[in-house]
């Protein structure tokens, strides 16, 4: 299908080096990573808090509940598997106190692996969608058109602009955000040499 779904190794090494450097030119890179970066901050403040309070409460009902002489048996009851254990509050307190961290740690992480690598990059190959090391790209010549749409309320609760790239299958890669008008004249620039490659009739030379 035109738009390839890709790791950056999967790239050449040409189309890696282009990549690169389109990543670190702002004329060519359309990033959306800031909000991304902010979230990947707020989000796990937000969520230690609620952790330290289920840390208490699975404290506190240990200590109330728990058989002294058989501490983890406490653990095994409140872990067996059956499916009324999904609304007890004993199991509720210790899922969260465990997946609390596994989520901190996990958007962390994607905060991490992103920074810088978040939006579309406008490369000398193709248009990029890019998160971290995974690509999806649509190549000059697989695209169609582009086409510039509003975001409006009260269809949409957040008020942009938005860049279609449309590949020749009908699938798209959309840019949001504004003064989108000068990423679709980029990506329309780089487009030409590729129909005159791929359109023979681009070719055609009047004498």
């Amino acid at each position: 299908m035109p738009i390839a779904r890709l790791r950056t190794h999967e790239l050449s090494e040409a189309e890696r080096a282009d990549l690169e450097a389109t990543l670190q030119d702002p004329a060519r890179f359309h990033s959306d990573g800031k909000e991304i970066g902010i979230a990947a901050v707020v989000l796990p403040l937000m969520l230690i808090p609620l952790e330290i309070v289920l840390l208490n409460e699975v404290r506190g009902t240990y200590r109330l509940y728990a058989d002294p002489e058989v501490p983890l048996r406490y653990f095994a009851d409140v872990l067996r598997p059956h499916i009324s254990m999904l609304w007890q509050p004993e199991f509720l307190e210790l899922a969260g106190a465990i997946l609390i961290p596994v989520a901190i740690v996990a958007i962390v992480a994607y905060g991490h692996a992103t920074r810088g690598r978040h939006g579309h990059a406008i490369t000398s190959f193709g248009v990029v969608r890019i998160r971290g090391n995974t690509l999806r790209l649509l190549r000059y010549a697989d695209i169609a058109e582009t086409r510039i749409g509003e975001r409006r309320r009260p269809q949409y609760q957040i008020v942009t602009d938005e860049l279609d790239v449309v590949a020749k299958d009908g699938t798209a890669l959309t840019m949001y955000g504004f003064g989108l008008e000068r990423r679709r004249a980029l990506i329309d620039a780089f487009r030409r040499p590729a129909r005159i490659d791929t359109d023979p009739r681009q070719n055609t030379r009047e004498p």
